[in-house]
């Protein structure tokens, strides 16, 4: 999800969970993708006029329940913004994984899982914590592995991309940038997997070589090990 999803999202956990189920079970019909919260996408883009008011109702509602601290403008920023809705259904940093892992299951079994939550809870965000309890070191498990699955694609399509428009033009210019920050906190990743000093790059180029010379993204080249 990305920005765009906001609003929607936090309406979506704030929907009466039977609308939920049926807008998530319309849009997993005739879609192949197995991972549920990318079909929730789909299911909030179908009804994004009404997961967006319910959400801005949810938001106004909940202004107290807010983490402290503030959405930093750099690319946390949407995650930051997608989590907010979930502190205030009492998930934490240390769910993540486990919803992630939640959503590998696919979309009937975790409708399935939702729905066997004791007691009377109106909502789909109600329901998520109890419902990631049963088993919640191997949903953990299963959801990091996603996420390293899919980090590995996005990194390997991010490298396709570089070296196409690398091979295709002559200008170099980029190199004498200054370091990004995604240069620098994989540099400082990959200095302490490899225990050796940080190094002092100072330009885009310099960064990049380091960085293929050491063998980075390590954790997508050496497979998650």
């Amino acid at each position: 999800m990305d920005g765009d999803h906001v609003l929607g999202f936090a309406g979506l956990l704030a929907a009466p969970f039977a609308d939920v189920c049926q807008w998530l079970a319309d849009a997993q019909d005739g879609s192949d993708e197995r991972y549920a919260w990318r079909v929730a996408r789909y299911a909030i883009e179908r009804h994004q006029a009404a997961c967006d008011e319910i959400g801005r109702r949810m938001v106004a509602a909940r202004q107290d329940m807010k983490p402290r601290g503030r959405a930093s403008d750099g690319p946390d920023a949407v995650k930051y913004a997608l989590g907010m809705p979930l502190y205030g259904y009492g998930l934490r940093y240390t769910h993540v994984a486990a919803l992630a892992g939640l959503g590998t299951l696919g979309m009937s079994v975790m409708l399935e899982r939702l729905a066997s939550v004791p007691g009377w809870r109106r909502t789909l965000g109600g329901r998520l914590l109890l419902a990631l309890e049963p088993g919640f070191a191997e949903l953990d498990r299963r959801g990091r592995r996603s996420a390293f699955n899919r980090g590995a694609v996005a990194y390997a399509d991010r490298c396709e991309t570089f070296a196409t428009r690398e091979a295709a033009s002559e200008d170099r210019s980029w190199r004498e940038a200054p370091v990004t920050r995604r240069q620098r906190w994989t540099m400082f990743d990959t200095a302490v997997a490899l225990g050796i000093a940080l190094p002092t790059c100072r330009t885009c180029g310099e960064a990049a070589d380091w960085l293929e010379a050491n063998g980075a993204i390590l954790k997508y080249r050496q497979g998650g090990k």
